[in-house]
């Protein structure tokens, strides 16, 4: 898909000064069909030349949905960024919003018997598109897409990885849960998943069965954290965890080669 319009207010590095808010720049894309979909990205002012930067991609809990394109910076994504500024990393940072009654899934996986939907929601659709769109038209790396999210978020986070396993160097769901049956095409893809044993919410269960799944399918490049005591909101400790950025930002997705070249 062509797009024939693009805005998108650059965003200022990562600063101890400066809030999420102010961080993550109003941005919008306007496709061939005169379309205008909204969303928030930060993105180094002034990259390095040559120099390509990680693409994380944020999706945000179902208390932040909504078409005021402000909330879903709001929860989580904060402790996100400081993290990156306390570490000194820079990154290109995507924050779509998806609405109410068209979420990053048709349904939760809150059962084992779960399965994802043929296609993805219009949500995801757009998400996709945007993240295709920002890898044309800034520095990113495309060996270095990361994917991570927060409850309705963290579901979302395992149906993109789950339906394009290869787009994505990476992933981090917090408190969500998968298809199990699609576990296999996730056992080559480095996930670190988090959730809340006390989590009231979305049952640890979720992730417990996600991870036993991909474990199960001869995965071995997934990590889980379970933190004891600890109720729905998980992702402020997860997104804290300087040694869990550390790792996202230190995976690249593997090119595959033509058949013929062996070496």
């Amino acid at each position: 898909m062509k797009f024939l319009a693009l805005g998108c207010l650059v965003a200022l590095p990562v600063l101890a000064q400066f809030s999420a808010d102010e961080q993550m720049r109003f941005c919008s894309y306007t496709n061939e069909m005169g379309e205008v979909f909204d969303y928030r990205m930060s993105a180094p002012q002034f990259p390095a030349p040559g120099q390509r930067y990680p693409l994380i991609v944020f999706l945000h809990g179902s208390g932040e949905c909504g078409t005021d394109n402000k909330k879903q910076i709001k929860v989580g994504l904060p402790a996100l960024l400081k993290s990156l500024m306390m570490l000194n990393q820079q990154a290109i940072i995507l924050a779509p919003q998806c609405q109410q009654g068209n979420w990053w899934v048709h349904k939760l996986a809150m059962e084992a018997d779960y399965k994802a939907a043929k296609k993805p929601t219009a949500a995801m659709e757009v998400t996709m598109m945007l993240c295709r769109n920002v890898l044309e038209t800034q520095p990113v790396d495309p060996d270095r897409v990361y994917i991570t999210g927060l409850s309705l978020g963290g579901f979302g986070a395992w149906d993109a990885i789950q339906r394009w396993p290869d787009f994505f160097a990476a992933a981090v769901p917090i408190c969500g849960g998968g298809d199990l049956h699609q576990a296999r095409q996730l056992k080559k893809l480095p996930v670190w998943v988090f959730h809340g044993d006390a989590d009231k919410s979305v049952n640890v269960d979720c992730s417990r069965r996600m991870v036993e799944a991909i474990r199960k399918a001869g995965g071995r490049r997934y990590r889980y954290t379970e933190f004891p005591g600890v109720a729905h909101n998980s992702w402020d400790r997860a997104y804290a965890d300087q040694e869990m950025i550390t790792w996202l930002l230190n995976q690249r997705r593997k090119a595959k080669r033509p058949f013929w070249k062996f070496w």
